[in-house]
């Protein structure tokens, strides 16, 4: 049977570059969601294609494709989903867009520690010593720690966990620090949404949600670039599983049924 000599042309399909202009007045969350569908879909595709790909780069099992383009096809098809990724309408600019506007809406309902209140320190200092210290040193991890928190209690948590990270570790250890204080203040903030006025936590929780689809779509970005034949099974696994976790398998419905759905599972 002979060899497809436009093979790049047929494998590399068209992979989105921007969320669709149906969506550019949509709420962040949707449009994230959109974008995240998107960088699953591309990935997918190229994980497809350069498996594809491979078997014409062998010259035993494709001894009619021109050297030239046995070469090509595999940096064709990384060039492209590169360029949908990164490219300034990539979807990294796309999810990177949402995010600021759902931080924007979100900033005034942040919990924050303001360093003129009197009574604000003397309410974390209780919450600290009265509360959080005693359970560390009883023994607790802060995963049974934070969903125990009020308000002054999470910004107690942020105010005095990276001293207490740091002088729990000797010299050897202080590398450990910063990841740890990450993951306190990533559990903090999620408390805070939790704990947050209704009117508020549904804004909190749509900026949670953007700030995922960033660091998802970032490691699509990375993944793809990444990949080759040899290990695009499991890349193919690892990109579905993270999909799952951002709901980014399903496309997204911008009716304006499907907003107000989405509106009442963030406030959910």
């Amino acid at each position: 049977m002979p060899i497809d000599p436009y093979l790049v042309n047929r494998a590399a399909q068209t992979f989105p570059l921007h969320v669709p202009d149906t969506l550019t007045q949509s709420r962040p969350g949707l449009r994230a969601k959109s974008v995240a569908h998107a960088a699953f879909k591309a990935a997918q595709q190229h994980l497809t294609n350069i498996s594809t790909a491979a078997r014409y780069e062998h010259p035993e099992v494709a001894p009619d494709v021109t050297p030239e383009l046995r070469a090509g096809v595999t940096a064709n098809l990384r060039s492209r989903v590169v360029d949908a990724f990164e490219s300034p309408l990539g979807l990294i600019r796309q999810a990177e867009r949402a995010l600021e506007e759902a931080n924007k809406a979100a900033e005034p309902h942040r919990l924050k520690l303001n360093p003129e209140s009197t009574s604000q320190l003397i309410r974390t200092d209780q919450a600290w010593n009265n509360h959080i210290k005693p359970m560390l040193d009883a023994g607790k991890g802060w995963d049974e720690i934070i969903p125990t928190l009020d308000a002054d209690g999470v910004l107690a948590a942020q105010r005095f966990a990276p001293a207490h990270e740091s002088n729990a570790r000797d010299r050897f250890h202080q590398h450990e620090v910063p990841a740890v204080v990450d993951g306190i203040r990533a559990m903090a903030e999620r408390r805070a949404v939790d704990i947050a006025p209704p009117e508020a936590r549904e804004i909190l929780r749509e900026a949670q949600d953007v700030a995922a689809v960033v660091e998802y779509t970032r490691n699509m970005a990375r993944w793809t670039a990444e990949a080759d034949y040899r290990n695009a099974t499991s890349y193919t696994i690892g990109i579905t599983r993270s999909a799952f976790q951002v709901g980014a398998q399903n496309p997204v419905d911008t009716s304006l049924d499907a907003q107000e759905a989405y509106a009442t599972s963030l406030a959910s």
